[in-house]
Parts: structure tokens; C-alpha cells; sequence
């Protein structure tokens, strides 16, 4: 039975992991067919396994996607499985994290429909990002002085659609930046350090870099309850006070940076092997 890597007919940005996934499953010997999640011509409900990766357009046509997943999820075993991706296309779980006692970013979730009033939220003068709840990349990410009426717009063109996370903007993306906890098969393989992105711009990206302590505990707790995961990517950022919180949890599509690791793609396919066999 050959494998399947889904990925989008036409990539918005080129795929850092493509071609070390490619190389490691070779190696191991391993076949399949790179296909793309909106292909009409592919057979989604043929009996096979499925390994979600560069679908990075589904936030396009949500309800499609899903309804994609429930299809895939029916024919054959999904990495990783139905229930935590169908969960986690909406960022709303970062309210579920908070109610864990886990520290987030702290996230106001305007529900769609709602247009919201800025002026009602504790933003004081400091910058803050408004983003959709289910968007991929920096799609519909954008980041304001002031809840003016360029802000108030931006939402409501955002809830019109679907629902929106208001948060704050930590200085700290900036110097530190981002960092990006990679899990592969059981276990932290790596961290990268990604600069701040907003619609239209590029993702810059480098590392590797050791993992902090309380980088590696806030990490491991956001995990914990989701159990046995092939891959899971942990984005954190420092607040003003330099207590690490959750930014995003991301285990549908996310970009492992295999090639900031040596070894790492290599881990990921034995991971994905034992659970097939």
C-alpha cells in the first residue's frame, strides 16, 4: 500500500521540508505519491495511509478541508489522527489551554458575525494583532498601533467570514523572536527562531537552537494530554516580563524545519513505519 503525502496544488511558498522528507523516505524505502488535498482527480476514499504536510491553503475552504479529513480519516490511517486536526484548525484552543492553567498569549476571540468593539478591550497604547481563528501562515495576520478604525475594519472583514483572535504583540519576536519547539515521535527534536510575519510577508527562519528549561516544560505541558503525536510544532514568544506563553499549537501542517536538524527527517519516517506496521 503506498503512502500519501498531502500537500495543495499550488504551494503559496516553497516547502522547506519537501525535499529532506523526500530524501528520508527513500531511504527507508519507503513509496508514495505527493498529492494535492483539492485534487478532483485523486481517489481520497481509496484504502491508504495519509500523512498530512504543505495543505497550506485550506483555510481558503474550511468546511471543505474538514470535510476532506473525514474522508481521508474513513479510508485509511491519518498523521496525525482526525480528532486532534479537526481541533486544531481553530486557535480557539488556546482559550482550552488557559483553562489547563497553561500561560497563552493572551487571546480575545470575537465570535464570527460579531463585529467587535476594540474600544471595550484592555489594549492601552501598546500593539496588537488581529488574525482569523483558522488561517495557515501569515494569512489575514496583521499587527496595529491603535484600535482605530483600520483595526475595526480588519475585523469585521475577518468576522464576516468566520472568527477573529485579538492579542497583544510582544516586543520580544523581535530580539528574541519566536521560537518553534519541533516534536517528532515522541519527543523535543529542535527549536528554531522565527522572525514576526504578517500577511504578504516572507517566513525567516533560522537555528537550530538549544531549548531553554521553561521552554521545554511549557512545551511538554501543552503535549501532554494529546498523547501519541508523530509530529507537533510548539510556538512560544516571551511576554514583557520574560515568562514564556503559548502562541500556537500546531499539529495539522506545520513546517518542521528537518533540514535545521540533521537526522530529524529521518525520525519522523521511523516514527511514521512503527505506527503503520
Amino acid at each position: 500500500m503506498k503512502l500519501r503525502i498531502a500537500t495543495c496544488l499550488t504551494l503559496p511558498e516553497p516547502d522547506p521540508d519537501a525535499v529532506p522528507l523526500a530524501d528520508a523516505l527513500a531511504r527507508a524505502g519507503v513509496a508514495y505519491d505527493l498529492l494535492g488535498w483539492e485534487d478532483p482527480t485523486v481517489d481520497w476514499s481509496a484504502p491508504a495511509p495519509t500523512v498530512i504536510r504543505s495543505t497550506w491553503n485550506y483555510a481558503l475552504d474550511v468546511e471543505r478541508y474538514e470535510a476532506w479529513i473525514d474522508r481521508v480519516a474513513a479510508a485509511g490511517p491519518l498523521f496525525n489522527p482526525r480528532e486532534i486536526v479537526l481541533d486544531n484548525l481553530h486557535k480557539r484552543y488556546l482559550l482550552a489551554l488557559e483553562e489547563r492553567g497553561l500561560p497563552i498569549v493572551p487571546t480575545v476571540l470575537v465570535e464570527r458575525g460579531d463585529t467587535g468593539d476594540l474600544s471595550t478591550l484592555d489594549l492601552g497604547d501598546k500593539r496588537f494583532v488581529i488574525k482569523p481563528e483558522v488561517g495557515a501562515g501569515s494569512l489575514g495576520a496583521r499587527v496595529f498601533e491603535a484600535p482605530g478604525q483600520d483595526a475595526m475594519h480588519h475585523l469585521a472583514s475577518l468576522t464576516a467570514r468566520g472568527a477573529a483572535l485579538v492579542q497583544p504583540y510582544f516586543d520580544s519576536v523581535e530580539d528574541y523572536g519566536e521560537r518553534s519547539m519541533i516534536y517528532i515521535d515522541g519527543e523535543l527534536s529542535h527549536a528554531i527562531r522565527k522572525s514576526p510575519r504578517f500577511a504578504g510577508q516572507s517566513e525567516m527562519v533560522s537555528g537550530p537552537y538549544s531549548i531553554a528549561d521553561d521552554e521545554r516544560e511549557l512545551a511538554l505541558a501543552a503535549l501532554e494530554p494529546y498523547g501519541d503525536l508523530l509530529y507537533a510544532r510548539v510556538d512560544l514568544a516571551r511576554d514583557a516580563g520574560g515568562q514564556q506563553r503559548v502562541m500556537e499549537l500546531e499539529f495539522v501542517e506545520p513546517s518542521l524545519f528537518f533540514g535545521k536538524k540533521p537526522g530529524s527527517a529521518d525520525r519522523f519516517v521511523a516514527g511514521l513505519i512503527r505506527r503503520l506496521a
